[in-house]
Formats: structure tokens, sequence, C-alpha cells
């Protein structure tokens, strides 16, 4: 990826923790943009790309939780 956005950083740093990786069985090289990222189909990299967009586009704390748990019911 030649331009990294800092929401690309930002879910590159939460994506990386290992324990993450271990839980969400992913690879470091499953981690694409977030654009990308919102496309995945492992719910914690969707997930977590979710919550990093929807705070970028100042979305409720409500509005995310809300999403966020509908979306892990139905893929998780």
């Amino acid at each position: 990826m030649a331009y990294i956005t800092n929401n690309d950083k930002m879910l590159e740093a939460v994506l990386l923790n290992e324990e993450l990786m271990s839980m969400g069985k992913y690879t470091a090289s499953d981690i694409k943009s977030l654009y990308q990222s919102l496309e995945s189909e492992n719910p914690i990299i969707n997930a977590v790309a979710q919550i990093i967009k929807m705070s970028s586009d100042d979305s409720k704390d409500k509005e995310i939780y809300k999403t966020i748990t509908e979306y892990l019911k139905k893929n998780v």
C-alpha cells in the first residue's frame, strides 16, 4: 500500500494485536486498507473497520454500538 491514511494506520494498530489475531484467526497479510477491510469476510477485521469508519464519520457511540452488535450477532 503506497499511501496509508490515518484510519488505515489505526486499523493496523488495532488488528496487529497478537491476542486479537489469535482469537480472530487472521494474519498480518489479511489486513488491507480500511475500505478493503469493510468488505472482509473475517468478522473481527470487518467489525474493527466499521468502528473506525463510523468514528471518523462522527457517528454517535450509541449508533456504533448498535451497528456492531447487530453485525456480530449475524456473523459470529
